[in-house]
């Protein structure tokens, strides 16, 4: 039986005021795992692995767990909630009488997305500069224009752009794990034992994951979005995370932990002693692998606001489409102007530290909602559930809530100054438009 909030969907479609189910199962996992690949890997592995040694494979491993225990609720959750919005749209049922958390996850989520775009646009010009000079944050500037237009074009033209750029970066990470596994001495590493700096390099690891969250903001455009969207998740993550462990081991086999560190393109660099030609390919695959992640973060950023437009919490025009491809081009810009705003801060560590703080926040609210709508919405349907739990308490919940907030206290203080910053501003500014429209309904009703 079809459920209420997709009949609801399709009727938006209809008038001309919904998004248009265009993904199965193939092309939303996809999706995820061009998310989830490339941008991370191909550009923190190295400062991890300065930071945890030839053990940078048991971070990895601490990431995976993490971010595991909180897919689990997000695929609950979409389940649920087949509703684009994500994290809005979540925080919504389980407080509903606190209307400025909702608002403010919503945005946590989408400002999390844009600094994604702008890190991964930074080290777009670094791999660029391996084969052509020109100024990084020109160039920086040129990618988000480029995929801003290429996501108002829409989500078809954009999701076999994605199935491309993922078959690629998957074949360079398998080219390189190739080399590592040819490679006398490798996996000595596992012999490695975990240290305080191989959990806190988890937490620079976890950028390397994050994407699967943002597979929820595709709901509106999936067939089937309540079992599409759960086995998509978790297909994803089980793809991603047997590469990563494998790229791990086979990054600290190719070259000195200390080289990596150092390197602004550490899978290219690992690759060169061995051979000129698989680096360059390298790095020119790597050029795809974050130009993927740029485009996908600014689609997720886009619908974030267009969900929450459409419900009313953003001004009204964010959620205008386009007649004739149904996307959504304000929101798109708009997504593109925070996105450009972002990236003179610089360094690609700090972005990326920055986008951490506020996905892990975002996180640990989530794994909170999922706890109280068992408890208080125990009847609501639901196609996949998170497993095992004690009387309503589901464990792994708590334990993906627990874990995230543990790494949120492995950063640097100016990733707490500007992340903070970030964050202040939209809790006061989603309290004020909260009490704003409290005032206006209360003088309607008199």
């Amino acid at each position: 039986m079809m459920r209420r909030d997709s009949i609801q969907q399709d009727n938006l479609i209809e008038s001309g005021s919904g998004l248009k189910r265009t993904l199965g199962l193939p092309l939303l996992s996809f999706y995820g795992v061009g998310m989830i690949l490339g941008a991370g890997i191909y550009t923190i592995i190295g400062k991890a692995a300065g930071e945890a040694g030839e053990s940078v494979w048991i971070s990895v491993l601490i990431a995976a767990v993490a971010a595991v225990l909180t897919a689990l609720s997000y695929a609950e959750l979409g389940s649920m909630f087949p509703r684009v919005g994500g994290e809005y749209v979540y925080l919504k049922e389980a407080f509903p009488k606190i209307k400025w958390l909702a608002g403010s996850g919503g945005l946590m989520m989408a400002f999390a997305s844009l600094a994604t775009a702008s890190t991964v646009a930074l080290s777009f010009a670094g791999y660029l500069e391996q084969f052509v000079f020109t100024p990084p944050v020109l160039t920086a500037y040129c990618i988000l224009l480029l995929f801003t237009a290429l996501n108002i074009l829409g989500i078809k033209e954009s999701s076999w752009i994605n199935v491309t750029f993922t078959l690629i970066e998957t074949f360079g990470l398998i080219l390189f794990i190739y080399f590592g596994i040819k490679s006398p001495g490798f996996g000595e590493a596992l012999h490695q034992l975990p240290s305080s700096a191989t959990i806190s390099a988890s937490a620079l690891i976890i950028f390397a994951y994050f994407g699967f969250e943002n597979m929820v903001n595709f709901v509106e455009e999936t067939k089937n979005p309540e079992k599409t969207l759960p086995k998509a998740i978790l297909l994803s993550l089980t793809i991603t995370s047997l590469l990563y462990f494998l790229v791990a081991l086979a990054a600290v086999n190719l070259l000195p932990v200390e080289q990596l560190a150092k390197s602004g393109a550490p899978l290219s660099d690992a690759l060169r002693p061995i051979s000129s030609k698989a680096a360059g390919a390298l790095g020119g695959i790597a050029l795809f692998a974050t130009a993927n992640t740029i485009l996908i973060s600014l689609i997720t950023a886009s619908r974030i606001l267009f969900g929450m437009s459409r419900d009313g919490v953003l001004p009204r025009g964010f959620h205008r489409l386009t007649k004739r491809r149904q996307t959504p081009w304000l929101s798109a810009l708009v997504s593109l102007t925070i996105a450009a705003i972002l990236v003179p801060l610089g360094a690609v560590e700090v972005l990326a530290a920055i986008s951490s703080f506020a996905t892990m926040i975002a996180f640990t609210v989530v794994n909170g909602a999922l706890i109280i709508l068992r408890i208080r919405r125990p009847d609501i349907q639901r196609s996949f559930r998170s497993p095992l739990q004690i009387g309503k308490i589901p464990i792994l919940a708590v334990l993906g809530a627990l874990a995230t907030v543990f790494l949120l206290f492995q950063f640097d203080p100016f990733v707490y100054l500007v992340g903070g910053g970030f964050l202040f501003f939209i809790l006061a500014s989603q309290m004020a438009l909260a009490h704003k429209r409290d005032k206006k309904k209360n003088a309607e009703t008199r």
